[in-house]
């Protein structure tokens, strides 16, 4: 199953989701009919455990997909790995009754879970901090504050939102994740989101305003997510994405190189030495770094918290400088042509620059790469306070 599916991925890529990019980045709408292309192959319940009638990919074959399709549209692999991502949430922290509910939905009729985390106030890539306020109320709880960069809004049906628990201000104990629908009472956005790249994923800010939400719609016990192993896996699946938009891109460059005929020589730009060189180097980084990817996904079943961070950390770093370099370096070599919205390089390095943005940042995580090489261990996030009074 694992080469089948991959290359189901790699197909629709090609086939359908490729032709349909630059729509979605024109328009900066939700991807909704490559939701329904996944969904029709089953792709949408790659996160979800066979027992429930998913797919349940092994790390390394769920980045080869999240991969492949990243090759054919960012916006499109960035959204199914968010999606994918809760559904992991929901196999580790829910009960039995959630997770017959909430997978049916997928698998049976093909809607999509978001996840928002960002805050106006709070950057995630120093501290995971939510001020996100959700409280106990009767039979349910309350939700109330701000959220940015809200993946997949008025496109899925139900939305993940990290809170913090009202009263408690250590977040190792405060954090809850509420399932949210979508309908609620009480939600209302912005709807602004004119960004440089990754368009189509549409994530304006959203507030929560008394919005009531029933008891089981949270996620196992406060602070409960952070011990389960699994946010960890945003920053996989990110350098899965990634490394496939910038091996698209120079897999632009080189069909281009072949068939560019310039005068007056009257020979292919692929026969210049020059570029010959910047493939050859630029294929090599996308290799290695490939490669660092693909090693931390085989180690990732069999790694604790600690070092699923430092896996993710590393294949995330290695993918976002490559990824940076190449697609910039993409347009050097394609030329003028490059800068043209006619040509896919040029998107390609909007999303990548826009795509990397996603925490933790270099920074952070060359600071906890470097810890774990001396022995310091550290979280992907330190765990920050809760919200005061909120």
């Amino acid at each position: 199953m694992t080469a089948a599916i991959v290359e189901t991925a790699a197909r629709l890529a090609r086939e359908t989701l490729a032709p349909r990019a630059a729509w979605y980045d024109r328009d900066g709408v939700n991807p909704v009919e490559s939701w329904r292309d996944l969904h029709r192959e089953g792709l949408l319940a790659i996160g979800i455990p066979q027992a429930y009638s998913g797919v349940g990919l092994d790390m390394p074959t769920y980045v080869a997909v999240i991969r492949a399709l990243a090759r054919g549209c960012a916006n499109t692999a960035m959204t199914l790995h968010m999606h994918s991502t809760v559904m992991k949430f929901i196999a580790a922290l829910g009960s039995e009754v959630q997770k017959r509910r909430y997978f049916a939905e997928v698998v049976e009729h093909g809607r999509l879970f978001g996840s928002w985390g960002s805050e106006p106030a709070v950057s995630l890539s120093r501290t995971l901090l939510m001020e996100t306020a959700i409280r106990e109320a009767g039979v349910g709880w309350v939700v109330d504050g701000v959220k940015h960069f809200c993946t997949m809004a008025l496109g899925a049906s139900q939305y993940m939102v990290w809170c913090a628990l009202d009263g408690e201000a250590d977040m190792g104990k405060a954090l809850v994740l509420a399932l949210v629908p979508a309908d609620a009472t009480g939600i209302t956005t912005d709807g602004k989101w004119n960004t440089l790249g990754m368009r189509g994923t549409y994530s304006p800010s959203v507030t929560f305003t008394g919005v009531r939400i029933a008891r089981e719609a949270a996620l196992g016990p406060p602070g409960s997510a952070l011990q389960v192993g699994v946010v960890e896996s945003f920053g996989l699946g990110y350098a899965a994405i990634y490394l496939g938009i910038a091996e698209a891109a120079l897999d632009f460059a080189i069909d281009y190189a072949k068939k560019r005929v310039v005068k007056p020589e009257n020979i292919a730009v692929a026969q210049d030495p020059t570029v010959q060189r910047h493939i050859g180097g630029l294929a090599v980084r996308l290799d290695a770094a490939r490669l660092v990817m693909e090693d931390s996904a085989a180690r990732w079943d069999a790694a604790d918290i600690g070092e699923r961070g430092n896996l993710a950390n590393k294949a995330k770093f290695l993918a976002t400088e490559t990824s940076l370099e190449v697609t910039s370096k993409v347009i050097q070599v394609v030329g003028g042509r490059g800068a043209y919205k006619d040509y896919p390089a040029e998107r390609a390095f909007r999303d990548v620059r826009t795509a990397t943005l996603m925490p933790p940042t270099v920074d952070r995580m060359l600071e906890t790469i470097g810890k774990t090489a001396l022995g310091i261990q550290e979280g992907m996030f330190r765990i920050g306070g809760g919200p005061q009074g909120a």
